[in-house]
């Protein structure tokens, strides 16, 4: 393992402690399952966003670690990210179903 590779595995267990602590304090409002949950169930969106967003979000780093981060490379990541964030804002809201 180089010493890049521990590094950010050593940042990436802190961040995940940081928050499991957080999750775990009764006087902090912070719940994990918030990233995931939408209307008290799993959201499927949300899963797959988070766990893609780790995976590209690594891979950038990497990228950079190894000296093959090219603007091509950070501008797909930036409109992958910012894209679905700015077409949320400007949807029109859900029409509410009636339940009953």
């Amino acid at each position: 393992m180089r010493s890049a590779d521990a590094a950010l595995l050593i940042v990436a267990l802190v961040i995940l402690w940081s928050f499991y602590r957080a999750q775990r304090n009764p006087d902090f409002q912070f719940d994990l399952f918030d990233l995931l949950m939408e209307n008290g169930k799993v959201s499927r969106i949300a899963f797959a966003f988070m766990c893609t967003l780790g995976v590209t979000s690594f891979l950038m780093v990497r990228l950079t670690v190894d000296g093959k981060m090219t603007e091509g490379y950070f501008g797909l990541y930036s409109a992958a990210w910012i894209a679905p964030i700015i077409a949320k804002l400007f949807a029109p809201p859900k029409p509410e179903i009636p339940i009953g």
